[in-house]
């Protein structure tokens, strides 16, 4: 081989190994939070923060069969209404940090296909991060591992913080043909509103 081709190659694979690089950097940082302006998003607060509350329904995991049917959940209903993607989800992985003794749990969902309603964003696999304060840390950390390959209806909506950065709120309810037609009568009954 030529010096001259082996000069090429040699700057190939750098420029490859610069890329592979930038990407793998651009990646980084909290996983609650996607690197991207949040232009037009809303804040998480007020009713948002009850909707998309970071947490897991006790039933959607045979904790309690009690609670109001699905069709009269008004939380349920809104948020059908208003989430960026509504869909059968389910748990391919399950992951803790830990920093000193405080500790968040990460779940690595994969949206299942076709999606219950219409969704605002083409992403199909999301993290979702569960922190010591979040109402499902505690069923995050009893469950742990056990929650890989459990499904749930999925509520996923994208927020910005105070930097400018896009994060992601979320709830997941049990996965049930109940569930679903609820969804389905909200998205319709929003659709016969005109809302």
């Amino acid at each position: 081989m030529s010096h001259r081709a082996t000069k090429t190659i040699r700057v190939l694979i750098a420029a490859a190994l610069t890329l592979g690089l930038a990407a793998a950097t651009a990646s980084c940082g909290p996983p609650e939070l996607i690197r991207t302006p949040a232009a037009g998003l809303p804040k998480w607060e007020g009713r948002a923060v009850d909707l998309f509350d970071d947490n897991i329904d006790p039933a959607a995991l045979g904790l309690t069969m009690e609670g109001p049917s699905p069709r009269s959940d008004a939380h349920l209903r809104e948020r059908s209404q208003t989430a960026d993607v509504v869909a059968r989800v389910r748990v391919n992985t399950v992951t803790v940090d830990s920093i000193g003794d405080r500790q968040t749990y990460h779940i690595g969902i994969q949206v299942g296909v076709p999606t219950l309603t219409e969704a605002k964003v083409p992403d199909r696999n999301f993290e979702l991060s569960v922190k010591s304060t979040s109402g499902a840390f505690g069923i995050v950390k009893s469950f742990d591992n056990r929650l890989k390959g459990q499904t749930f209806v999925g509520f996923i909506k994208r927020y910005t913080n105070d930097d400018g950065d896009q994060m992601v709120h979320w709830h997941l309810s049990a996965d049930t043909a109940e569930v679903a037609a609820a969804v389905k009568e909200a998205v319709v009954l929003r659709e016969i509103s005109g809302s």
